[in-house]
């Protein structure tokens, strides 16, 4: 998942919205986090100033073809971040 470094800064230093710990306990439930992601990157990922809008789901087979506009277009950040699975049924795993 791309990040900004200055994100991961800041919420080391505990700066972190009240809104990222209400989406945490909102959807907590539904999410798998590897022991290898730290706090730190789960605090971001629950971040609800940038949680809305920046996905996008395309077929497998034109993924790599999105992305090729994106970056032509001038979107150098967009990238492959997900698949989805068939099992387990809602959830979402970060590895």
């Amino acid at each position: 998942m791309p990040v900004y470094p200055e994100a991961l800064e800041y919420a080391a230093m505990g700066l972190v919205p009240a809104g990222a710990y209400r989406n945490r306990d909102f959807r907590l439930f539904m999410v798998d986090f590897a022991p290898t992601v730290n706090r730190i990157l789960q605090d971001v990922l629950f971040d609800p100033q940038t949680s809305g809008g920046l996905l996008i789901c395309v077929a497998p087979d034109r993924a790599a073809d999105l992305l090729n506009v994106l970056k032509a277009k001038g979107i150098q950040d967009a990238a492959m971040v997900g698949e989805v699975i068939a099992e387990p049924k809602e959830r979402i795993i970060v590895e």
